[in-house]
Formats: structure tokens, C-alpha cells, sequence
């Protein structure tokens, strides 16, 4: 598990991806760890406070939450993880979207290969897209970009990730 260089945060709201991967965590990330609260509560995990790992409230509303310490859940990590990027730039700021397929192709259900031997989860890309869908940038003073390079996700302004990376150098 390598996050992407420069990364200052890390998402993941599943307890056993935590599990699996917080010695790794641990030792190469020194950013902010973040989770949501519903399956570390439900099942009484270990607290993620004692790993160093952030605890989000999420909520299986539509949209992004504004509240403070709220996220919404959307049915999957990503938009989690786009709630919890909304907090932090403070609702005003541009979001660019990788690794958002929300698709299989050539027979792998995410853009990395299969998760490790009891960390698959069923993937219901149909249901993830309309969640997506709930989501109006200009509600929220955001401007989401999706530079994944194969997408299924079309909610947000498709972009060129190498003519994005060009433009913004």
C-alpha cells in the first residue's frame, strides 16, 4: 500500500481495510487518516482513535454534508472521501477526481487490481453513479473535476488528466 506522493490525507471507510493495511499506514504515510463511524461503531472494532485514523459521523443522506465532522455516505469510499475534501477546502475550491472507473474492465472492479483475500466488497457501480449524481458543485462553492483516464462516472466535467496536469504546471 503506497499512497500517491505529495498525498496529505488518506480515506478509507472500511474497518477492514484499516486492519489490513495500518502497519503499512503506519510507517509510510504521514498525513491525516481518516474513516466514518458506521462500521467501527456497529461492530464495536477497535476504536480507530487508537491507530491515529480520524472518525467522520456519516449519514445516508443525498448531496454532501456541510457540517462540520458529517460526512454522507453515497454507498462507497470515494464519495466519502469527496465529502470529507469539500471540509477541508473550506467549500471553495476545485476537487480533481482519479481512480473513479465506476466500472470492471478486463475483469477487475477497481482501477488497482483486487483487494487482498477477504477485503472484497460487492461493488454496485449503478447505485454509486446516481449517488454521485445527488451531488450539484455550485451548491456546495466546488468545482469537481473527474480526470479519471476510463470513466463510467459522468456527473462531473470529464477531463484529460495529461492536459490537466499541463494547464495547471
Amino acid at each position: 500500500m503506497q499512497p500517491e506522493p505529495g498525498a496529505t490525507h488518506l480515506y478509507s471507510c472500511d474497518y477492514r481495510w484499516w486492519k489490513h493495511h495500518i502497519g503499512d499506514v503506519s510507517q509510510e504515510f504521514e498525513g491525516t487518516c481518516w474513516t466514518q463511524d458506521k462500521q467501527w461503531n456497529d461492530t464495536g472494532c477497535t476504536p480507530a482513535a487508537q491507530w491515529g485514523i480520524k472518525q467522520l459521523v456519516s449519514e445516508g443522506k443525498p448531496g454532501l454534508s456541510k457540517k462540520p465532522g458529517i460526512i454522507h455516505q453515497g454507498r462507497n469510499s470515494g464519495y466519502q472521501a469527496l465529502n470529507l475534501a469539500g471540509h477541508l477546502l473550506n467549500w471553495d475550491g476545485r476537487v480533481i477526481l482519479i481512480g473513479y472507473d465506476m466500472q470492471s474492465r478486463n475483469g477487475q472492479r477497481h482501477w488497482f487490481g483486487a483487494h487482498p483475500s477477504g477485503l472484497e466488497v460487492a461493488s454496485n457501480y449503478g447505485d454509486f453513479i446516481q449517488a454521485f449524481e445527488t451531488i450539484k458543485p455550485s451548491e456546495y462553492g466546488l468545482e469537481i473535476l473527474n480526470a479519471t483516464r476510463q470513466t463510467a462516472l459522468q456527473a462531473f466535467p470529464v477531463v484529460d488528466l495529461d492536459e490537466l496536469c499541463a494547464a495547471l504546471s
